[in-house]
C-alpha cells in the first residue's frame, strides 16, 4: 500500500513497521524523512533505515538519522563523520541530541577547524559549542575572538582562562577590556591588569575599580611594568587627597 508523504508521519508504529517491511528496499528520500519525522518512528525503524545503503546515500536522511534521538547510537556516531561544518555545529547545541552523539560531533569540529577560513571561524565563533570556545578564544585573529564575545554560551570562567594566560593576544584582551558586558566583572578586571599583554591603557583603566588590596598586591608584583605602578601610585594620591578633604 502505498502512502503520501503527510500520510506517513501519521502511521502507528504498528503500521510503519508493516511499511518498511514491503517498501524499504524502494524507499525514496523523501519517504524516509516522512517515516524519520513520524513521533512514532522508534529505534528500530531507525535502524532499519541506518541500515539501507541507498537512503543513507542521501544526505538529508544521513542528518535526519544522527539528530533523531532513536537512531542507536553506534549508526548515529558513525555517520557524523559525513556530515558537513554548518549542520555539525547545529547539532554541537542541540540539547535534544543525545549527549554521546554531541561528543563524537565536537570531536569532529575539532579535528576540521584548522580548515576553516577566516569567515567560517568568525560565524562559528558567535553561535558555537563550550569545546569550540576553548579554540577560538586563542584564534591568532582577534575578529574571530570579537565574534565569540557575542556568543551566548561564552562563561565567565573562559575568559578568566583567556584573561589570565601568556598566551592571550593584546587586541583581543583590549577587546575583552572595552566589551560592555564583560569588562565589568571585578575577576575579569583584576585579571586584565594581571596580564602584562593587555595595552597598558586598557590595563590602566580597570584599576580605579579594584580593591586596595588587590591594588597594593599588583604594585608589588615582579610583573607589573612601570607605568602600571606610577598609575597606582597616583591613584592612591588622588584617594587620599579625597580623604584628607572630607574630614
Amino acid at each position: 500500500m502505498q502512502y503520501s508523504n503527510l500520510a506517513l508521519r501519521n502511521l502507528s508504529r504498528e503500521e510503519l513497521s508493516v511499511f518498511f517491511a514491503e517498501n524499504g528496499s524502494s524507499l525514496l528520500e523523501g519517504e524516509a524523512l516522512s517515516l524519520l519525522d513520524n513521533p512514532n518512528c522508534g529505534p528500530t525503524i531507525c535502524q532499519a533505515v541506518a541500515r539501507t545503503t541507498h537512503l543513507t546515500a542521501f544526505y538529508a536522511v544521513r542528518f535526519r538519522l544522527v539528530q533523531h534521538r532513536a537512531t542507536p547510537l553506534t549508526h548515529a556516531v558513525k555517520l557524523v563523520h559525513y556530515l558537513f561544518w554548518p549542520d555539525l555545529l547545529r547539532l554541537s547545541v542541540d540539547v535534544k541530541v543525545p549527549a554521546q552523539v554531541r561528543r563524537a560531533v565536537e570531536t569532529q569540529l575539532l579535528f576540521r577547524v584548522k580548515k576553516l577560513s577566516l569567515g567560517e571561524k568568525i560565524a562559528s565563533a558567535k553561535r558555537c559549542s563550550a569545546a569550540l570556545i576553548k579554540v577560538f578564544l586563542f584564534d591568532p585573529d582577534p575578529k574571530v575572538f570579537a565574534a565569540l564575545l557575542i556568543n551566548q554560551r561564552l562563561r565567565e570562567e573562559d575568559l578568566l582562562l583567556f584573561a589570565g594566560s601568556e598566551s592571550a593576544l593584546p587586541e583581543s584582551l583590549r577587546l575583552l577590556a572595552a566589551d560592555q558586558k564583560w569588562s565589568f566583572r571585578y575577576a575579569i578586571r583584576r585579571a586584565l591588569v594581571m596580564n602584562p599583554s593587555t595595552p597598558r591603557s586598557s590595563a590602566a583603566s580597570q584599576l580605579r575599580f579594584l580593591s586596595q588590596r588587590d591594588l597594593c598586591l599588583i604594585h608589588e608584583h615582579p610583573a607589573t611594568s612601570t607605568y602600571l605602578r606610577r598609575c597606582i601610585e597616583r591613584l592612591r594620591e588622588r584617594v587620599f587627597v579625597r580623604m584628607v578633604e572630607q574630614s
